[in-house]
C-alpha cells in the first residue's frame, strides 16, 4: 500500500530517504491528542521539522474536536488516543470515507500490573475504542519493530518510522559544575516496577562510593527514602523543560532499567537518545528497544535483570571515569549522526506524502442540514450518549481526568 512503508507481519523499518521532488504539494496534518504529554510533544517536534519538506500541521485536543476541523485535504493523525470519544470520531471518519493515521508507541494490550495506566487501557470501553481506531486507520505508525509485529494483528498497514532527538532543545544548556558523581533516572510513576531492578543497589553504592548521589525525577523506587544523597524532583510535564533539566543536572551515569516484559520490549529507545545527546554514560536493560541499538561497552552498557549485572556495570563506570567519558562521547556521536531530527524528518515527510497521495481526505464532514449529515450526527449523538453512560459508571471518568493529565509523561 505504501511501498517501502507497507508493513507485513514480519515488520519493515524505514530506510529510504526523501528526495526533494517527492513533495510537490503541501501536506496538511491535523494532530489529534487527548492531552499534552511527552509523546505528543515529541511527535510535534518531528512534524515541525518536516516543514522544510512541505508538511504543515496544527494540533487539536480530542475533547474540542469538531467536524469543521477536518478540512478537505487534511490528514488526521491520532496520537495514542483511546478515550471513547476516539471511537466516535473514527467511526464518523470511516462513514464519511475519510482517511486517518494512528500513532502508537506503547503496547497498551500488554501493560502489566494494576497501575492506573494499565487499568485505563484495560477498561472495555477504552479497549474497544483503541482497537477500532487502530484497525480502521489507513496507516498505523510506530517506532518499534516489536510493536509493529503486534499491531499488525489489527492492521496490516504499519509503518516503522525512525526515532529522533531535537538537539536544538539543549543547544545552549550548560551542565551544572559539580564534584558529585550523579546517577540519574527520570520517568513517570508507571516506571516504579522497573526501578525495582536497581533499588537494592542504592545503599551499597552510596556506602562504597562517597562521592555518588542518586537523583530521581518523577518517580522514586519503592522503599527508598529521600536524603542528602538521594534526591527527588517532581515530574516535569513539558518535554522541552524535562530534557533541559536532564542536561543541566550533569548526570555522570544514566539508568535505563526495563523488566523483560512484552510491553517493555515494544517501547522506543528514548533513554538512549536522551542520555547520548546529553553526553551521559548509560546502563540499559539488555532487551529491545536497547538491544540492537546500544553497542556494548562502546555507546553504553547492556545488562541482564539480575542485581549482580547491574552492580558490576555501576562499579565499572564509577571506578573508571575515563571509560565513562569515552562511552558518553561515543553515544553522543552516534545519536547525533543517526537520530538528529533534522536528518530523519525527511523520512517522516516522505511517508506523509505517500499517505496523502493515496488518502481519501476531500470529503467534508457535515455539521447538519443534509440527510447524510443528519445521519452522521445522529450516530455521533448516539455514541456520545454511550460515552456519557460509561463516564457516569465511574472508572473511565476517574482515570481520564486524572491519569491522562498527570501520568502519561514517561
Amino acid at each position: 500500500m505504501f511501498g517501502k512503508w507497507a508493513h507485513a507481519v514480519t515488520g519493515l523499518q524505514v530506510t529510504e530517504h526523501l528526495h526533494d521532488s517527492a513533495l510537490s504539494n503541501v501536506v496538511n496534518i491535523l494532530i489529534i491528542i487527548e492531552a499534552e504529554i511527552a509523546t505528543t510533544q515529541l511527535i510535534e517536534q518531528v512534524i515541525r521539522a518536516c516543514g522544510v519538506h512541505g508538511v504543515s500541521y496544527r494540533v487539536q485536543f480530542l475533547s474540542r474536536l469538531r467536524g469543521k476541523d477536518f478540512t478537505p485535504g487534511t490528514i488526521p493523525l491520532f496520537i495514542r488516543c483511546a478515550d471513547p470519544l476516539t471511537l466516535c470520531w473514527t467511526q464518523v471518519l470511516v462513514d464519511a470515507n475519510r482517511s486517518y493515521i494512528y500513532y502508537i508507541d506503547d503496547n497498551f494490550w500488554r501493560l502489566a500490573g494494576t497501575t492506573p495506566l494499565a487499568t485505563y487501557y484495560g477498561h472495555p470501553a477504552v479497549r474497544k475504542s483503541l482497537e477500532y481506531a487502530v484497525s480502521h486507520a489507513q496507516a498505523v505508525v510506530t517506532n518499534s519493530t516489536e510493536l509493529a509485529k503486534f499491531v499488525s494483528r489489527f492492521n496490516k498497514h504499519v509503518a516503522v518510522l525512525p526515532t529522533f532527538f531535537d538537539f536544538s532543545l539543549i543547544e545552549h544548556v550548560q551542565p551544572q559544575p559539580t564534584d558529585e558523581v550523579r546517577i540519574g533516572f527520570a520517568g513517570s510513576p508507571s516506571r516504579v516496577d522497573d526501578l525495582g531492578l536497581i533499588s537494592g543497589l542504592i545503599d551499597p553504592v552510596l556506602e562504597e562510593f562517597p562521592e555518588v548521589v542518586f537523583e530521581f525525577a518523577g518517580v522514586l523506587p519503592k522503599d527508598i527514602v529521600v536524603g542528602p544523597r538521594v534526591r527527588f524532583f517532581p515530574h516535569v510535564g513539558d518535554y522541552d523543560k524535562y530534557i533541559r533539566f536532564q542536561a543541566e543536572r550533569n548526570w555522570a551515569i544514566g539508568l535505563a532499567p526495563l523488566r523483560d516484559q512484552e510491553a517493555n520490549r515494544s517501547k522506543t529507545d528514548n533513554k538512549y537518545r536522551e542520555y547520548g545527546a546529553c553526553r551521559i554514560a548509560g546502563i540499559y536493560s539488555d532487551i529491545p528497544p536497547y538491544r540492537g541499538t546500544v553497542e556494548q561497552s562502546v555507546t553504553g552498557l547492556l545488562v541482564g535483570e539480575d542485581q549482580i549485572s547491574w552492580s558490576d556495570a555501576l562499579t565499572t563506570l564509577l571506578e573508571q571515569p575515563h571509560r565513562r567519558t569515552a562511552i558518553a562521547n561515543a553515544a553522543f556521536d552516534h545519536v547525533k549522526a543517526r537520530y538528529d531530527v533534522l536528518n530523519v524528518s525527511g523520512e517522516w515527510a516522505n511517508f506523509f506524502s505517500q499517505v496523502a497521495g493515496q488518502a481519501s481526505n476531500d470529503a467534508i464532514l457535515p455539521e447538519g442540514g443534509s440527510p447524510s449529515g443528519k445521519k452522521i450526527l445522529r450516530k455521533l449523538d448516539r455514541l456520545r450518549l454511550h460515552v456519557s453512560v460509561v463516564y457516569q459508571e465511574g472508572g473511565v471518568l476517574l482515570v481520564v481526568r486524572g491519569i491522562i493529565r498527570r501520568l502519561f509523561g514517561g
